[in-house]
C-alpha cells in the first residue's frame, strides 16, 4: 500500500474507532508526507457497562487530542441522540454527508468501517458508504482510487468473518498507534475486552503472522484503481 503523498480519508462511526481500525495508517502517514481527514459520524453518551456513562463532554476534548497527537483534520457530523442510533437515520442523510466531505476533501484512499460488523452504527455507516462512492463518470465527481474496509475486534461472532486481502505492517510504528487510541481515555478498558490494549495487540500480532512482521493492520480493498 503505497501512502506517500496522498490524502486520506477515514469515515469513523464514533471517536475511537479511527484509531482501533487505522491507528498504524494515520501513524505512518505522518511520516510519508500524506493527509489524513476523520470523519467522525456521531459523537454522544452512552451507557458503559463497567464505568457508567461517558458524555459527549468528555468525548470532544479526546477527538482534539487525538487529532493534535495523529495531525489529522476531522469533522463531526452528529451530536447527541444519534449516537449509537445511526440504523434510525435514513441512509440518504448519511450518504449525502459523505459524499459532500469526500467532494471537500478529495481523498485518494478511502477507509470504511465492516459492512458486516455486529455493531448497528457500523453496518448502517458501510452501508452509506458503499452508496456513496458508486461508480459515476470522474468529470461529475471526485472518484478515490482505492477503497478499503479496516477491521475491528470481535465481541464474539458475526455472521461474515472479516477477511483480510490488504496489510500495511506496523511493526515500527504499533506504539504509537496505541498512543493515538490512549487519546480516547473514557473508553479504555483492561482485559478481558475486546478493544483492550492487550487485545488489539494480540490481533496485529496475529495479523503481523500473517505476512512475516511482528505486527500489522489488515483491511479489505473493496476497489483499487491502477493508474
Amino acid at each position: 500500500m503505497n501512502i506517500r503523498n496522498k490524502t486520506i480519508l477515514i469515515i469513523s462511526p464514533h471517536p475511537d474507532d479511527e484509531a482501533i481500525g487505522c491507528g498504524g495508517l494515520i501513524a505512518k502517514a505522518k511520516g510519508n508526507k500524506s493527509d489524513v481527514f476523520v470523519l467522525y459520524i456521531c459523537v454522544g453518551s452512552s451507557r458503559q457497562f463497567v464505568t457508567g456513562k461517558t458524555s459527549a463532554a468528555d468525548r470532544l476534548p479526546e477527538i482534539k487530542h487525538a487529532a493534535q497527537f495523529g495531525n489529522f483534520k476531522y469533522k463531526i457530523a452528529y451530536q447527541g441522540k444519534a449516537f449509537m442510533r445511526l440504523d434510525t437515520i435514513p441512509q440518504k442523510d448519511l450518504i449525502e454527508i459523505i459524499e459532500d466531505v469526500t467532494e471537500k476533501v478529495k481523498p485518494e484512499i478511502v477507509c470504511l468501517p465492516f459492512r458486516h460488523s455486529y455493531d448497528q452504527d457500523h453496518r448502517a455507516v458501510a452501508t452509506a458508504a458503499i452508496t456513496a462512492y458508486r461508480t459515476l463518470p470522474r468529470t461529475i465527481r471526485h472518484q478515490p482510487k482505492m477503497i478499503l474496509e479496516y477491521e475491528e475486534p470481535y465481541t464474539w461472532t458475526t455472521d461474515t468473518l472479516f477477511h483480510p486481502n490488504m496489510y500495511l505492517d506496523i511493526s515500527d510504528i504499533f506504539n504509537e498507534k496505541m498512543k493515538l487510541l490512549n487519546c480516547h481515555a473514557s473508553q479504555m478498558r483492561r482485559d478481558p475486552f475486546s478493544r483492550s490494549p492487550e487485545n488489539l495487540e494480540r490481533l496485529a500480532g496475529i495479523r503481523g503472522c500473517e505476512i512475516g512482521t511482528k505486527y500489522a493492520e489488515s483491511y479489505r480493498l473493496l476497489r483499487g484503481i491502477a493508474t
